[in-house]
């Protein structure tokens, strides 16, 4: 079976930095945490938390330094030692993103090789 990144659609390209995450739980309670961001791709991205966000939960993701990422899916949430590996999926494409999205993007991708 091959590695799971040959089964990615998209590159994952690394990426550190704090997006504030924002969802409302199954009684319409407005939860918010901070989430680093470690690794982010045209369609999705893996963020660490200390608290659990339940799969399929819709979460709104918004940058101190770029703005609002959007809204995303949260696609697994698994346990690792004392903090959570969120894997989410946005609900957008990238062309029609947000435009904090797009910039957050653009940082993250290597420039085009020169001929």
């Amino acid at each position: 079976m091959p590695p799971r990144s040959f089964l990615r659609r998209h590159v994952r390209y690394p990426y550190n930095g704090v997006l504030q995450v924002s969802w409302k739980d199954a009684r319409g309670v407005v939860k918010k945490i901070q989430a680093t961001c470690v690794d982010l791709s045209a369609e999705g991205a893996c963020l660490v938390a200390d608290t659990s966000i339940p799969a399929r939960t819709c979460v709104t993701l918004h940058s101190a330094r770029h703005g609002s990422l959007g809204m995303a899916s949260v696609r697994h949430c698994l346990r690792d030692a004392l903090k959570y590996n969120i894997g989410v999926e946005f609900t957008s494409a990238l062309a029609l993103a947000q435009h904090g999205r797009r910039r957050c993007f653009e940082e993250v991708q290597p420039p085009p090789q020169q001929p």
